[in-house]
């Protein structure tokens, strides 16, 4: 038997009052001993509270013993988020031209802390990571332990994926895979940053209409400075050496999103960066189901426990009390 607020309450009046009838009968049977017998006038004289002092610690004791036996618990009402999340795939271009600083301390590490602050903001959606480069790779699937996730963006460096390149046409199908294999009827989102054209494996258009097939919105974003970017460096013999990077195929990209059902954006900087994933953050934001659920903290062990040290006290009182009598 459970018993929780109101019920316990009633029952504990009850059983009070059962003790306190108990108590004033065997109070009164002790007076009239005490009164009637000669050889317990030392026991007469002494206070009268301590004279039925262990009789109420039994009839207290016998109380908490019955109302353990009740299984009493206390209620405590805990609220739990239930809703529908989306599933997301990061996709991120981790090719050799990343290394352009136009975005600081360079494109790929921008994008990076980027995406930890992407991943932390979640919250009830499932998120999965996909790099590429020459060809693509699932770096973390689905999960919504974001801590895990954040973890293999720290991981990726520009060595995560050796062949260089920028297959975004892989990068799509990798993702498509990984979304299709979550629970139906869930929400299925990519978001894909590259800066680069695509220059090998799978047609990215052709990419796109699977996703858009698959029901998988695809958000695109170029990453870089219009006009490209030029990078100095010294290579490994000394020489100062430069080189440019191409401004990303903004052509293609949108025509990527449009076929699947999202969006293009444009990230000149960091801070562009940043707001374009807040901006697809807010557009796919959800409602929530709140549902509410009792919880229940068990009583038993408290109550058995005070029992047995009331039992224990009115024992040891009733001793002392007979050593005092027999001197």
């Amino acid at each position: 038997m459970r018993l929780a607020g109101q019920e316990f309450i009633f029952l504990a009046v009850v059983f009070a009052a059962a003790a306190l009838i108990f108590i004033f009968f065997r109070v009164w049977r002790v007076r009239k001993a005490v009164f009637s017998n000669t050889a317990s006038a030392s026991k007469a004289s002494a206070p009268g509270f301590l004279v039925y002092l262990p009789d109420i610690l039994k009839a207290a004791a016998v109380f908490l013993f019955v109302a353990a036996l009740l299984r009493p618990q206390l209620v405590k009402e805990e609220t739990t988020e239930k809703m529908e999340g989306i599933d997301i795939i990061l996709a991120l271009d981790i090719s050799g031209s990343m290394q352009a600083n136009d975005l600081k301390p360079n494109r790929l590490e921008a994008a990076k802390d980027v995406l930890r602050k992407f991943v932390s903001g979640l919250s009830g959606d499932r998120v999965g990571l996909v790099v590429f480069a020459g060809t693509s790779f699932s770096q973390c699937p689905l999960t919504i332990d974001y801590e895990i996730v954040n973890n293999f963006i720290n991981r990726v460096d520009f060595q995560t994926i050796r062949i260089d390149g920028t297959a975004i046409g892989d990068a799509i199908i990798t993702s498509v895979n990984r979304l299709e294999a979550a629970p139906a009827g869930s929400d299925k989102l990519l978001i894909l940053a590259t800066d680069g054209v695509n220059n090998r494996g799978v047609n990215p258009m052709e990419a796109a209409k699977i996703a858009a097939v698959k029901k998988v919105k695809v958000y695109t974003i170029g990453i870089g400075k219009k006009g490209g970017a030029t990078m100095s460096f010294v290579d490994r013999f000394g020489i100062p050496r430069q080189v440019s990077y191409e401004e990303p195929d903004e052509q293609l990209l949108k025509a990527m999103a449009a076929a699947a059902g999202g969006r293009y954006f444009r990230a000149e900087d960091e801070k562009k960066l940043g707001e374009i994933y807040d901006t697809i953050a807010r557009l796919e934001k959800r409602e929530r189901e709140v549902k509410r659920y009792d919880r229940y903290e068990e009583l038993f062990g408290y109550l058995l426990w005070a029992g047995i040290i009331l039992l224990g006290a009115a024992m040891m009182i009733e001793a002392v009390r007979g050593v005092r009598l027999l001197a």
